[in-house]
């Protein structure tokens, strides 16, 4: 904001205090769920600035079992429900059988539980979805606003400076009499007086505009510093070392209020999830699980990543629900290592682009990926992959990081990364950790705390029935995306293939 607009807005601000009393991506969340007998698909559009006013959209997947009514409560994750305002109903949308929106407000930046209560004929039910608000953007203000702005508010220090020594010469003054020299003279230094405190008074607010602005400014979402380094060699290792002063959790016996400074969790039982995407979207892809050596660094051997240039996405969640993601550029020298000796880590050095028929992977099996409607952005779809043996039957695929697929979403520029899952973009761990805190644990684990999930999400989301396996996501703005989707066979193989999309 220059100048002219913070003089014009403070001034505005300080003429009707006078006058009486006034007063950083992707930030989309798509996540399928059940409430109860309902089955539910959440998108929540989250505002640029807070506070402000979360648009949320809840679809019923459950054609037989459609509620009658849906209320969102939106509970920061250090207070719940019991801090929380009330509930705002959803009302139905027009047209849409089984669609209900609403818009609730968001006071603060940090981790929130979205708790969605569905009733109707089949019973009763809620459903929990996390969700991470950041500020991303600064309003800004039309030059002509600016103008009138700033002119009512001189206009108003002006008269408040008029009143001010008209009051001293004329408040004991008979009716018509002419005001004397001292009475002149005594409301010309009351003015002067006036235009003093008046000026102090702008001033000061002046200094806490700016106090605000600043504060909000360094408060928007960015990536957090970190170094990257990889050796060469046999012994290939890469060093994730974040650098960033933030970085920081509460000790034992210090409270920090941040929902950042809670220990970090495993989702899907590891630490970090790190991406290697090839620049351009084009290359190699790495999907690894690095070991934290101490609070600020993080290792992984690079076993099968040809070498090159890298964009690097590291996704870690704290226990508070706060996710976040480490950004990077990193050039990978040549050599090897063995991997990971969990088996979870996978990488592909060629991987195939499905275009309008499926390709061919291991095995000779076929994977297909597919779109069920054209994206628009900001507009949910559903990913479908599927893979099938030669002869067309479908392949068995086993839970891999307790789900059926993962799938990355990365625009060719490399400004938008998602890692995403059956149930959508959130994380299942936060999910949880938010419920489980609602029914009053508290406690703080750190990085051995034992990840837990229910038992119907093991059913709904580690499975994938006849080899089918859907991503609920959002494409959060125009461009072209590029979609990795892996899978793991019950041999053990990791299979990845990729799906060009273009959002209008």
């Amino acid at each position: 904001m220059n100048v002219r607009r913070r003089l014009a807005s403070l001034l505005a601000i300080t003429g009707v205090w006078l006058g009486g009393s006034a007063h950083v991506g992707n930030t989309l969340v798509v996540q399928d769920g059940s409430a109860g007998p309902y089955g539910l698909r959440v998108l929540v559009r989250p505002p640029a600035v807070i506070p402000g006013l979360v648009d949320v959209v809840i679809r019923t997947t459950t054609p037989n079992a459609v509620p009658s009514a849906v209320t969102l409560q939106p509970a920061l994750w250090r207070y719940g429900t019991k801090g929380a305002p009330p509930a705002e109903p959803a009302v139905a949308v027009a047209g849409e059988p089984g669609t209900f929106q609403t818009q609730v407000w968001i006071m603060s930046s940090g981790s929130y539980a979205l708790h969605i209560a569905a009733s109707g004929p089949a019973g009763n039910g809620t459903f929990i979805v996390p969700y991470t608000s950041v500020a991303t953007a600064t309003l800004g203000m039309p030059d002509w606003l600016g103008w009138v702005l700033a002119a009512l508010g001189a206009f108003l220090m002006l008269g408040l400076v008029s009143v001010i020594g008209a009051a001293s010469r004329d408040a004991t003054l008979p009716p018509g009499a002419v005001p004397d020299r001292p009475r002149l003279r005594r409301a010309r230094v009351a003015a002067a007086i006036g235009a003093v405190l008046t000026s102090t008074i702008v001033l000061g607010g002046w200094n806490w505009w700016t106090a605000v602005e600043r504060n909000y400014r360094r408060s928007l979402d960015r990536a957090l510093d970190v170094e990257t380094t990889v050796t060469a060699g046999n012994a290939r290792t890469l060093t994730l070392h974040v650098t960033d002063s933030t970085w920081r959790f509460a000790k034992p016996g210090e409270r920090l209020r941040g929902s950042t400074s809670t220990p970090l969790m495993p989702d899907h039982g590891k630490l970090m999830h790190l991406f290697l995407v090839g620049a351009g979207a084009r290359g190699p892809v790495a999907h690894l699980h690095p070991m934290r050596t101490d609070e600020r660094t993080f290792t992984t051997p690079l076993h099968g990543v040809p070498a090159g240039t890298y964009w690097l996405y590291a996704d870690v969640v704290h226990e508070s629900g706060y996710t976040r993601t480490l950004v990077d550029t990193v050039n990978v020298a040549a050599g090897d290592a063995p991997p990971n000796v969990d088996g979870d880590d996978a990488w592909a050095a060629d991987v195939p682009t499905v275009n309008a028929a499926p390709v061919t992977v291991s095995e000779g099996a076929r994977f297909a990926i597919s779109i069920d409607s054209a994206p628009r952005a900001g507009h949910d779809v559903v990913i479908r992959a599927r893979i099938t043996s030669a002869d067309g039957t479908p392949v068995t695929v086993v839970p891999w990081l307790g789900m059926a697929g993962h799938a990355m979403l990365v625009r060719t520029d490399g400004r938008v990364f998602m890692h995403l899952h059956p149930l959508g973009t959130g994380s299942m761990a936060a999910q949880d950790r938010l419920q489980r805190r609602e029914a009053g644990d508290t406690a703080l684990h750190g990085d051995a705390q034992p990840e837990s999930m229910p038992a119907d999400m093991h059913a709904m989301h580690a499975t994938a029935p006849r080899g089918d396996i859907s991503f609920p996501v959002a494409f959060p703005s125009a461009g072209s995306y590029r979609v990795f989707v892996q899978v793991r066979r019950t041999s053990g193989v990791i299979e990845t293939a990729a799906l060009d999309v273009t959002v209008p």
